[in-house]
């Protein structure tokens, strides 16, 4: 099934498919620089309703507590609790959680829903990304490690998860892809700006030393 970065109007670079989207694997930018990297092709889906957390268990997926701490499931596929009986999933780059669920169900399974996510997924980092993120989220983000946040970024309601990578920080953001061209570019500005560009996503994971597949 062919898939459509909601960012795919702002990438100019040439672009390769990952899991039926294209994008940018590859970009010339100092790693040391700002830079965004376009992470849609990753799959997310929200599971709720019902008996969600049994509906997990019966896939090995824990419940996990408090809402919104992250549950890390390796190679960047993690779980949050968002509600009472309402989970978010986010795929890695080597599928470990859509192996993990299987088919997913149209309809719901005893009250409970599977609902896939085609978010606009950004990563932001690089030496100026701090800064640009006080200048676009009013939200204190000093201490919010291991955490989903919902938000506002850039005047877009938002997803937002800080990763902490040595002294530097990394942003994580998603949001609905009817806003996805409109956050892209306008992060991606405020990169340009600070000296910064557009990364691949090939070179983000492998920064980060996590398999990818690109295909």
């Amino acid at each position: 099934m062919n898939r459509r970065s909601p960012a795919h109007a702002c990438l100019k670079q040439t672009l390769q498919g990952i899991d039926g989207m294209p994008t940018v694997l590859r970009a010339a930018v100092d790693a040391s620089l700002t830079w965004l990297a376009d992470l849609s092709p990753l799959r997310r889906w929200l599971v709720r309703g019902g008996d969600a957390s049994a509906w997990l268990a019966a896939r090995g997926l824990p419940s996990p507590e408090p809402f919104f701490r992250v549950h890390d499931l390796g190679g960047d596929a993690f779980l949050v609790r968002t509600g009472i009986a309402e989970y978010f999933l986010h795929d890695g780059p080597e599928t470990i959680l859509r192996a993990t669920l299987g088919e997913i169900p149209d309809e719901p399974v005893a009250g409970t829903r599977i609902v896939a996510r085609d978010d606009l997924e950004v990563a932001l980092g690089g030496a100026g990304a701090d800064r640009l993120m006080r200048e676009f989220c009013a939200l204190d983000l000093a201490d919010v490690a291991d955490r989903l946040l919902f938000t506002r970024v850039a005047g877009v309601t938002a997803w937002l998860r800080v990763e902490c990578e040595g002294e530097q920080r990394c942003y994580r953001v998603g949001c609905d892809p009817s806003h996805g061209e409109y956050l892209f570019e306008t992060l991606l500005e405020g990169v340009h700006e600070r000296g910064g560009g557009l990364t691949g996503y090939e070179d983000f994971y492998d920064a980060r030393g996590i398999k990818h597949d690109a295909s």
